[in-house]
């Protein structure tokens, strides 16, 4: 059943990622697209630390790949006027427009934390790949600390 549903979740993961269409997106498709990505990454952190517990590193490093891809694909979601409005369902502080370089450098230091827990996966050290989950985490809630109502 686990695997099962892991790779339902690569399998939806690409099917987002894919129809993220860089070019010509709306406002609203936009923001469409962002609340499913945040939804699907939610699921895929609380998938990916059982995996990581489980000590299911192909597994986990499946689901990362994930993370470091949302990462270099989020900005483009972020359109200005995609801010967060009682008729939008979107979390998005206005703090993402008014300062741009922090949350591109946010965005910046999660691709980062991404590709640094899936070398750690890679190298099979349980202290290492401990370690890059917990920064990992910890960048995701700082952004949203930040940047997110």
């Amino acid at each position: 059943m686990n695997k099962v549903s892991g790779i339902l979740m690569v399998a939806l993961t690409t099917v987002l990622l894919a129809s993220t269409s860089i070019g010509s997106v709306s406002v609203e498709e936009a923001i469409k697209k962002r609340i499913a990505m945040f939804k699907s990454s939610g699921e895929n952190i609380k998938k990916l630390n059982k995996l990581i517990r489980a000590s299911d590193v192909s597994r986990a490093i499946q689901l990362v790949n994930f993370h470091v891809t949302w990462s270099e694909d989020m900005a483009l979601l972020f359109p200005l006027g995609s801010e967060a409005s009682t008729s939008n369902g979107s979390d998005a502080s206005s703090d993402i427009w008014g300062n741009p370089t922090g949350f591109k450098n946010a965005i910046k230091q999660y691709n980062l934390t991404s590709a640094s827990l899936r070398e750690s996966l890679r190298s099979a050290d349980s202290a290492s790949i401990n370690e890059a989950f917990k920064s990992f985490v910890g960048t995701c809630k700082s952004c949203h600390k930040q940047f997110r109502n």
